[in-house]
């Protein structure tokens, strides 16, 4: 995803026209800042956690958690027209994001927000 050495010469001068300074120097240093961000682990976790809102039907089963305080598997089935393995697939996704908690009451699967769901942009 980093610039390659003609496209890295291309932005410095459009850098420069909008700095009015020399920019061939830097564009290094914010290529070396953008890998730092991306090799740290906050940034991972994050990732990890718009990923799995990213779909439709989990962005839909957390803004039903968010609204009730628990549901069980099949409450977000019948809100959301998914099959039952399905809903464990989505829910299993969230969970590994950090994003909701589950706990099991004999045959029922119950899910929850988890107490700190914030993006966390690193």
């Amino acid at each position: 995803m980093m610039a390659t050495s003609s496209s890295d010469s291309a932005l410095a001068i459009r850098l420069e026209r909008l700095t009015g300074e020399e920019a061939s120097c830097c564009v290094p240093e914010y290529q070396d800042f953008a890998k730092d961000i991306v090799s740290s682990a906050r940034f991972r976790e994050s990732l990890k956690r718009v990923r799995a809102l990213a779909d439709e039907n989990r962005l839909l089963a957390v803004a039903l958690l968010k609204r009730r305080k628990e549901l069980c598997a099949c409450e977000i089935q019948a809100a959301t027209g998914l099959t039952h393995a399905t809903v464990s697939h989505h829910m299993a996704i969230l969970g590994d994001a950090q994003l909701v908690r589950s706990r099991r009451e004999g045959k029922w699967m119950y899910y929850r927000l988890a107490e700190r769901t914030e993006l966390g942009v690193p």
